[in-house]
């Protein structure tokens, strides 16, 4: 969940009337510099008792159109006049050198050239007051046959201070279990908020059944976010709690097993009320609801009726005290299968064909740290090399890939990976074999926990079969087909172009080689017939392989 506050618009400083931003007027032959700083700080008042926090309020010298250095000195003037008396501002104590100098209204500061790599500019510190409202600090600088372009800081003492309070969900919901979400937050500033804007967000397992009219909802690949705009004056230090008329539930899919759950509450940009239409009335627009003139269903939030047990929180500018965020563990399982393959043709020829996984379910899987879902090794079997290999594949050896998924496999989701092989021997019924799995250590396949099914986690790649029965799918061919990519159909292509992957392109790829392959076994007819011991244990290669 982003952060909600543009600062300088919050303040509301050019429609004020407090900051005029001169068009820079530079003329060509001059070296051009612009400052740059915070647009905006808000900050919360100074305590009754005690010292108020500085905040640092730094600006920084930079060239513009290629000039990165300068030998004349720079004349930085601080301009304080319109600080309002809600804060404080000088030069910060932990500068490295002091270069300003007060001068009424103003600090005037010295910075000597311009070098590349060097800090330039000046260091300062905000202190804010207790008096509250909105100030301004502006800095000009000038340098002999230079024009350098000023920087303008809105500084806005006291705003609410939204802070989410934790929910006490339950942590491992069962398949299709139900429950409610408890939302209550606290305003700890000193402000009231006109208005909050509550955001939910669901990962691909979770579901959120109810719809009010006055949220929006957007469902992408991987999660369900839900921003709902909640109208009101919301008082500072008081509690809040949906209402009761407006209940909201989560519930885990029949697809659900590892899932996040965030939760958090934002001032609203604009107060609800105010966003009517350019030119209409708020009365004028459409109302909400069905065309029946059903009455529309809104989410709510009331007084809570005693105060959450929250502590003080700075203000709405660190996001960390807006949002919450809920792991969910689901008692699920998820299970990978690697399809067989057989290519056949005669030596000198060139084949095409997917080497593919599939999630069975019934639930999707998704890392949390942003690796692959799955990993797949695949081995070549003898006489075969590989002309073209997907972006997500790497060489392990002379016949060894080890292929990589997305983050995330959907449920009853296949995964293929085509590849252009060159039968350099035509060898009847040379053996190879695809294994996926969990990445391991190193990135080689091993056991997903949640996996039931370990027989099906390995798959003969034959080459050239002798046998007169029905192929197992998919198969290459010589013949050219259409491009393979990720689906939710039943079963891989027969034959794909190589050069394009639902997971990436013609070559190289996001997994780097590990130079091992003990993670793949070389298997024969005969270790087929006990593929699920012989899943994870280590055998001889043939010759070319390394360990």
């Amino acid at each position: 969940m982003r952060q909600r506050i543009s600062l300088l618009a919050a303040c509301g400083l050019a429609a004020a009337g407090l900051v005029t931003v001169p068009a820079a007027a530079a003329h060509a032959a001059e070296p051009a510099f612009r400052l740059t700083g915070t647009p905006g700080l808000t900050l919360p008042p100074a305590p009754a008792t005690g010292s108020p926090t500085p905040v640092a309020l730094n600006y920084r010298l930079e060239g513009t159109g290629g000039v990165t250095a300068f030998d004349g000195e720079f004349t930085l003037t601080v301009d304080l006049s319109k600080l309002n008396g809600v804060a404080t501002v000088q030069e910060s104590p932990g500068a490295a050198a002091k270069k300003c100098a007060p001068a009424g209204d103003t600090l005037v500061c010295k910075q000597q050239g311009l070098r590349p790599g060097v800090p330039a500019g000046v260091d300062l510190q905000v202190v804010p007051g207790k008096k509250t409202g909105v100030g301004v600090v502006s800095v000009t600088g000038t340098a002999p046959g230079a024009t350098v372009e000023q920087a303008v800081t809105g500084i806005k003492i006291g705003a609410p201070d939204l802070v989410m309070g934790e929910m006490n969900l339950k942590k491992d919901p069962k398949p299709g279990e139900s429950q409610s979400l408890p939302l209550t937050f606290r305003n700890a500033g000193n402000e009231p908020a006109k208005g909050i804007v509550l955001e939910l967000e669901a990962s691909h397992g979770l579901e959120l059944p109810e719809r009010y009219d006055n949220c929006t909802y957007r469902t992408t690949r991987t999660s369900t976010t839900a921003v709902c705009t909640i109208e009101g004056d919301f008082d500072p230090k008081a509690s809040y709690e949906l209402a009761g008329d407006s209940p909201l539930h989560l519930k885990a899919g029949a697809n659900a097993l590892d899932e996040r759950f965030g939760y958090g509450v934002y001032p609203a940009a604009v107060p609800p009320k105010a966003q009517a239409e350019p030119g209409k009335n708020a009365a004028d627009q459409p109302k909400t609801g069905d065309a029946a003139g059903k009455a529309a269903r809104k989410l709510t939030a009331r007084k809570a009726a005693a105060q959450a047990p929250l502590a003080e929180h700075g203000p709405d500018l660190n996001p960390a005290d807006n949002k919450r965020e809920a792991v969910l563990t689901v008692p699920n399982k998820a299970d990978f299968e690697a399809e067989p393959v057989t290519v056949r043709g005669e030596a000198g020829t060139t084949a095409k064909t997917v080497v593919a996984i599939r999630n069975n379910g019934p639930a999707w899987v998704a890392d949390k740290g942003g690796a692959p879902a799955a990993v797949v090794d695949v081995e070549l079997p003898k006489g075969l090399k590989a002309v073209t290999v997907p972006a997500a594949c790497r060489p392990l050896g002379e016949a060894l890939y080890r292929c990589a998924t997305a983050p995330s496999v959907l449920e009853s989701e296949n995964v293929e990976f085509p590849f252009e092989l060159k039968i350099e021997k035509a060898v009847k019924d040379a053996k190879g074999a695809v294994r996926v799995g969990a990445p391991g250590p190193k990135g080689e396949p091993q056991l997903h926990s949640f996996d039931p099914v370990l027989a099906n986690n390995l798959a003969a790649f034959t080459a050239n079969p002798t046998s007169t029965g029905p192929s197992p799918s998919p198969s290459g061919s010589p013949s050219p087909s259409t491009s393979a990519s990720t689906s939710a159909s039943p079963g891989a292509s027969t034959s794909a172009s190589g050069g394009t992957t639902a997971n990436g392109g013609k070559s190289g790829g996001p997994l780097a080689s590990t130079g091992s392959q003990a993670g793949l076994v070389g298997l024969g007819a005969a270790g087929l017939v006990a593929v699920g011991g012989a899943l994870y244990l280590s055998a001889r290669r043939r010759k070319g392989a390394h360990a």
